[in-house]
């Protein structure tokens, strides 16, 4: 699937779940859709999990992560339900996507797209872009970050990855 085909999918579930603006309420978009959430304590490595049992889907996420990282491991596995019918199963019905040294080395595409669609979810171009107010982000710039972090409830870190996809950094 294209970066391309990803931004569409984000979009499609954006509009799917009446979402106009930011910050993107992604604990309501997977509800719109059907998920069901399931907050829990897990391994620190562990950020969520997907699983798809019979017409059932259940977004499992690390409830001793923080807030802006639940949100965006919520987002995560919309992008596996979205883009990823299939998967790597454990117990015949349980796709685990783990954060570890794998997925933050970008080298599976499943985790990159899934990457990819939270960010798109979290953080549409269109949204981010009057923020910016037609300059690129000086990335030193530590209380601008927050600042537009706090409003699209990601951390500095996701938004920081994601202005510099964008191109919209320096």
């Amino acid at each position: 699937m294209t970066n391309r085909e990803i931004t569409r999918e984000a979009d499609r579930l954006l509009s799917e779940a009446g979402v106009g603006g930011e910050p993107v309420r992604v604990f309501d978009v997977a509800r719109a859709v059907g998920a069901r959430i399931r907050l829990g304590p897990m391994p620190s490595e562990l950020s969520g999990f997907l699983l798809r049992e019979d017409k059932h889907t259940i977004i499992g996420v690390n409830n001793l992560h923080p807030r802006r990282r639940q949100n965006f491991t919520v987002a995560h596995e919309l992008g596996h339900l979205r883009l990823h019918p299939t998967g790597s199963f454990v117990d015949h019905k349980l796709s685990f996507y783990f954060r570890d040294s794998k997925s933050g080395q970008a080298i599976d595409r499943r985790e990159i797209d899934a990457n990819q669609f939270a960010a798109d979810l979290l953080m549409p171009e269109k949204y981010l872009r009057p923020y910016l107010h037609g300059k690129n982000v000086d990335l030193g710039d530590e209380d601008l970050l927050e600042s537009i972090a706090r409003k699209f409830e990601v951390s500095t870190q996701a938004l920081s990855f994601r202005l510099i996809n964008l191109g919209m950094a320096k």
